[in-house]
C-alpha cells in the first residue's frame, strides 16, 4: 500500500513538473515528416531564433521524431479574454484525458475540441500538441451529460409513478432525444420513457410527435462522484451533441463566393486569361453538379490587382452568409480573406499559391497547391515504396543544380531505408554512349566504368541534379543509346521532376524510350481519356482550346470546383471532418487533404508518379488507391 502511494505521489510530482514547464517555460513538439524549422515557427507563431536558442543545432539538422522545446508565454490575466494574442499550447502526457485537461485549465472539453478541430479519439495521444483556448466560462455540456447518465444509473429505482405529460414536441430534421430533452429541462431517460414507440427505433424521424413529461421527482440518494471520464465517452457524446445542433445540409442551395483578379480595370493579359480560364472550368463543374440535383448560388467578385485592398468586400456584409469562399491569387488578398474566413467560420479554398502562412494557425484554410516541404516528404515516401530495391545514381552536369533541397531530403530518405546511392558526372554516360560500338569494355571508352555503376539485382535509377531542359536533353539521348545497345548492360530507368511535363511535347518519344518517371502534384495529357473528354467539352462550351500552359487552368478550375462544391453540399460545416470521403476522379489535380496540426488548416498532399513506359503509354500512378 505504501509503495502504491509512493508511485502515485511520484506521478503527481512529474505531472506538476511537466505542467509547470508548459505553463511557464516551454512545451515539447515532436517533428513530423514534411515539417521545417520555418513551418514549426509559423505553426506556433514564434521567432525561429527563440526556438534555436532552446534547441541548439536545430537550424543545421532537423529529423523526423526529434523533440523540440518551443518557448511558452506564461499565463497572464489577459489569457481570459477571447482576444488573447499569445495562445497557449499543451503537449499531451501519457495517461492524460480531455476530462483532466478541462479541469487543469478551467475550460470545457467543447472549448478544447473547438480550438483543435483536428483532434479525435485516434490522435489524442502522448506527444501530440494541442492549443489551449481562453476560458469561456460556458457549461461543460459533454461532461455534464455523461455525469448525469452515470448518476442516473447509480440511483436506486423509484417506486413506479405515472408520468404526467405537460406538452408535445414535433421533431425537426437533425434533432435527437438528447437535444430535445435538454431543451425541456428533463433527462433523456424521462423523454424516452414517455415515448416508448419512438425510442424503440434506431433513428428519430422528422415530424414525429413526442410527449414531453414533467420532470420525475427522484428519491434523494447519495451519489458516488465520477472519478474519471474516458476520452471515448467524451468524443462519442460530443458527436451526439453535434448531431443535435447541426442538421444535414445535403441538397440545400450552397452560397459560394469566387474571388479572383479578373483585372477588368487594368492591363495584365496573361494573369487575366489564366483567371478567366480557371473560372470557365469552374462553371463546367457547377453545371455538372446541378444536373445531379445540387443547387448553388454563385457570387463572383473581381479582386483586382495585388495593390488593391479587399476590405471593401470583407466589411460590406456581402460575404457574411456564404458557405464557401474560393480565391484569391495574391498572398496579400489571401491573408485578408483568411482572417475574415476564420472570424466567420467559412471554409476558404486557396487554389494557386502554396506560400500561405495562414495554414499553420487557421482551421478554415484549404491550400490546394502542396507546400514544398510536405511535397518532398510525400515524394520520398512514394519513391521508397515504389522502388524499395533501388540502386540510385545521381547525375551532375555543367548546369547548376536547382533541386538541392529535394536531393538532400531524398538522400536522407534513402539512408533511412538503407537504399544505396552514388553521384557521377554526366560525362561518364556520354563517354560510354559515344564509344560503346567501337571498343569492347575498356576503361578508355567508359563502358566498363558505366557498367560498374549498375546492379544486376537492383532497380538502377538515374536521377539528374537539375530539372532544366538543358539537363534533360543532355542525359536522355546517351541513355537511349545505351539501352538499345547489344552489349550486356543491366536495365535502368530515369527519374525526374514535374517541370519535365512542360518539355514532354518536344521529347515525348525519347521519354518513352528512356523508361522515364517523374513526380507531380498535377498532370494531364490528351492520351488520358478524362483529359481528352474535358478538352472536347471546353471547346464546345467556349469555342476555343485550353491554353498550352502548366497547370491547365481550365482543368484546375473544374477539379477544385467540383471537389469543394460537392464537399460543401454533402457535409456543410462538417466538411473538414469528411473531406477524405469525397469520391471524385479529377482531370489534372488530385486531392488528399490533411490538417497540418490540430488547430491549423488543411494542406493537399496528393502526389502522382508519371511513367512514360517503353511501350509508348503513359501511366499515372496514384499511391492512394
Amino acid at each position: 500500500m505504501k509503495q502504491y502511494r509512493y508511485i502515485l505521489l511520484l506521478s503527481f510530482i512529474l505531472l506538476v513538473a511537466v505542467l509547470k514547464a508548459q505553463h511557464n517555460g516551454y512545451f515539447v513538439h515532436t517533428v513530423d515528416k514534411g515539417q521545417t524549422l520555418y513551418s514549426i515557427s509559423r505553426m506556433y507563431q514564434k521567432n525561429m531564433q527563440d526556438i534555436i536558442a532552446l534547441n541548439p543545432g536545430c537550424d543545421v539538422k532537423l529529423s523526423i521524431g526529434q523533440e523540440l522545446r518551443i518557448p511558452q508565454t506564461p499565463k497572464t490575466a489577459s489569457d481570459n479574454t477571447r482576444n488573447n494574442i499569445e495562445p497557449r499550447y499543451h503537449t499531451i502526457q501519457a495517461g492524460e484525458t480531455l476530462y483532466r485537461l478541462s479541469k487543469i485549465y478551467g475550460i470545457t472539453v467543447l472549448d478544447i475540441c473547438e480550438a483543435n478541430p483536428g483532434l479525435n479519439i485516434s490522435n489524442f495521444r502522448a506527444g501530440e500538441v494541442i492549443q489551449i483556448p481562453a476560458t469561456k466560462g460556458g457549461a461543460n455540456i459533454a461532461i455534464e451529460a455523461i455525469n448525469n447518465e452515470k448518476q442516473e444509473q447509480e440511483e436506486p429505482e423509484e417506486q413506479p409513478t405515472q408520468q404526467i405529460i405537460r406538452t408535445t414536441h414535433k421533431v425537426v430534421k437533425g434533432e435527437t432525444f438528447y437535444g430535445i430533452a435538454r431543451k425541456y429541462g428533463i433527462t433523456e431517460a424521462e423523454l424516452r420513457s414517455a415515448n416508448p414507440e419512438a425510442a424503440s427505433k434506431s433513428k428519430l424521424k422528422r415530424r414525429t410527435i413526442l410527449n414531453i413529461p414533467y420532470p420525475t421527482k427522484k428519491v434523494e440518494a447519495r451519489k458516488s462522484p465520477v472519478i474519471e471520464i474516458t476520452n471515448k465517452e467524451i468524443f462519442n457524446k460530443l458527436e451526439e451533441i453535434k448531431d443535435s445542433i447541426e442538421a444535414t445540409t445535403a441538397h440545400k442551395a450552397i452560397k459560394v463566393a469566387v474571388i479572383l483578379p479578373f483585372l477588368l480595370d487594368s492591363y495584365a493579359p496573361n494573369e487575366q486569361n489564366r483567371m478567366i480560364e480557371y473560372y470557365q472550368g469552374f462553371l463546367i463543374a457547377v453545371e455538372k453538379l446541378k444536373r445531379l440535383g445540387y443547387s448553388y448560388d454563385i457570387r463572383t467578385y473581381d479582386s483586382g490587382p495585388e495593390s488593391k485592398n479587399l476590405s471593401w468586400l470583407t466589411t460590406s456584409g456581402e460575404l457574411d452568409n456564404v458557405d464557401l469562399i474560393i480565391g484569391a491569387l495574391y498572398p496579400k488578398h489571401n491573408k485578408q480573406l483568411a482572417k475574415f474566413a476564420n472570424e466567420k467560420e467559412i471554409p476558404l479554398v486557396i487554389p494557386f499559391t502554396s506560400k500561405e502562412d495562414e495554414i499553420f494557425s487557421n482551421p478554415m484554410v484549404y491550400v490546394v497547391n502542396t507546400l514544398q516541404s510536405y511535397f518532398f516528404s510525400e515524394v520520398i515516401d512514394h519513391f521508397t515504396y515504389k522502388f524499395p530495391n533501388a540502386n540510385v545514381i545521381f547525375v551532375s552536369d555543367s548546369t547548376k543544380s536547382n533541386k538541392k533541397e529535394f536531393i538532400s531530403a531524398l538522400i536522407e530518405g534513402l539512408n533511412r531505408k538503407a537504399i544505396p546511392h552514388t553521384t557521377i558526372d554526366i560525362e561518364i554516360i556520354k563517354s560510354a554512349a559515344a564509344s560503346r560500338a567501337t571498343i569492347e569494355e575498356t576503361d578508355s571508352c567508359g563502358i566498363k566504368t558505366f557498367k560498374a555503376l549498375l546492379s544486376n539485382e537492383k532497380e538502377n535509377i538515374f536521377i539528374p541534379l537539375s530539372s532544366s531542359a538543358i539537363t534533360l536533353s543532355s542525359i536522355v539521348p546517351p541513355l537511349i543509346i545505351l539501352k538499345s545497345d547489344t552489349i550486356n548492360i543491366p536495365e535502368f530507368k530515369l527519374f525526374g521532376y514535374p517541370e519535365w511535363q512542360i518539355y514532354a511535347n518536344d521529347m515525348q518519344a525519347q521519354l518513352y524510350e528512356a523508361d522515364t518517371y517523374f513526380y507531380a502534384s498535377f498532370f494531364s495529357h490528351y492520351s488520358l481519356p478524362e483529359a481528352a473528354k474535358f478538352q472536347s467539352e471546353f471547346t464546345n462550351w467556349y469555342d476555343r482550346n485550353l491554353q498550352n500552359i502548366y497547370p491547365r487552368y481550365g482543368m484546375l478550375g473544374y477539379d477544385t470546383g467540383y471537389f469543394f462544391l460537392l464537399a460543401a453540399n454533402k457535409y456543410g460545416k462538417e466538411m473538414h471532418n469528411n473531406i477524405g470521403n469525397i469520391t471524385f476522379t479529377p482531370i489534372q489535380t488530385g486531392f488528399k487533404f490533411e490538417r497540418v496540426n490540430n488547430w491549423g488548416g488543411m494542406v493537399n498532399k496528393k502526389i502522382y508518379f508519371i511513367h512514360y513506359t517503353p511501350y509508348y503509354t503513359i501511366e499515372k500512378i496514384d499511391f492512394d488507391k
